[in-house]
Order: structure tokens, then sequence, then C-alpha cells
């Protein structure tokens, strides 16, 4: 006979089971954005695919300042980082590893075309830098401090340049 402890032991098992399985499924469902444009090596706008346009700013990277306002000089490698991403990821299917949102209301986040790290692909390319500022306590800074010191060792992109000067301290200078 089945008492009804017995029957509270199985609904409670039951309930924890689908709990268990359908946060299990939920995790193994990647969400995908389509990449509308970058506007340079640093952040990109995306679209969800409930057609919500967000603005992503690339974590753990920071990437040679490009303006788009008149009589304003853009910093060296600004056009061809911006470019680098764009032919990378303009208009493909992307997942997002979300960590926080910047003060100006954008998704901090590590951008995946398939399984390539998408932010880590620009600092591997010299086409940013690691980002110099507080990092989310969540994030693991170590594979891109590795792989800026392999391109400042192979002077590929930014590291070429003689006088390179840091994004951070070019918005410095170049303030107004």
């Amino acid at each position: 006979m089945i008492t009804p402890q017995i029957k509270n032991i199985f609904r409670n098992m039951l309930v924890l089971n689908t709990i268990l399985f359908s946060q299990a499924a939920f995790a193994a469902t990647e969400v995908k954005y389509k990449v509308l444009k970058c506007h340079d090596g640093d952040t990109c706008q995306v679209l969800s695919s409930d057609n919500m346009k967000l603005k992503i700013r690339l974590i753990g990277i920071d990437a040679p300042e490009v303006t788009n306002r008149k009589n304003k000089v853009n910093q060296p490698y600004g056009l061809e980082s911006k470019d680098f991403i764009n032919n990378l990821i303009k208009g493909k299917s992307v997942t997002l590893k979300n960590y926080a949102t910047d003060p100006f209301g954008r998704s901090l986040s590590e951008i995946f075309l398939e399984k390539l790290n998408v932010n880590l692909k620009m600092v591997d390319s010299g086409m940013a830098e690691v980002y110099k500022g507080k990092m989310d306590k969540n994030f693991d800074v170590t594979p891109y401090l590795e792989a800026e010191k392999k391109a400042k060792k192979e002077k590929i992109g930014i590291w070429s340049l003689p006088n390179y000067q840091s994004p951070k301290d070019f918005r410095v200078t170049h303030k107004n």
C-alpha cells in the first residue's frame, strides 16, 4: 500500500527531476544574435531573435579609436580594427557570454562565432589590447594577456607601430 508520505516523496522527486532537466536543457540552448555592424573594434550592435537591437561592448579588450565626427582624427589602426571585426562577424550569427552592463547601457560580453572567441581573436591579431580598467570578477583575463604578449613579441597590428599609444591615452590626448 502506498502511503501519503511515499506519494509525497515520489511527487517531490518528480518535481526535482523536472527542474533539473529543464535547467540542463536551458543551459544547453544557445541564444543566437545576428551582428548588424561593429562601430569600432570593441563595440558591436546585434539583433536578437525577437528583433531587439543590443549594443555590445567586447569585454576584456580596448581597440584603437574611430571617430564619426568631422575634422576628428582616427587613432592609427582604428579603421583597420573596425574593418577586421566587421569582416569577421558582420551579418553572421553569434552567441554571447554576458558578464555585466557598463555605465552606457552596453552589455559587456564575449562574442563567439561558433567556437571562436572574437574578443580574444582581436587581441591575438593585434587589433586590440587588453583592457586596462576594472574587470568583472568572473572574467578570466589570463588568455588575453598571453595573446597580447604573443602579438607584441611578433609585432602584429597595433604592436607594429613604433610609437603606439593605448586607446585610453589616445582618448585623453584627443578630447573635444
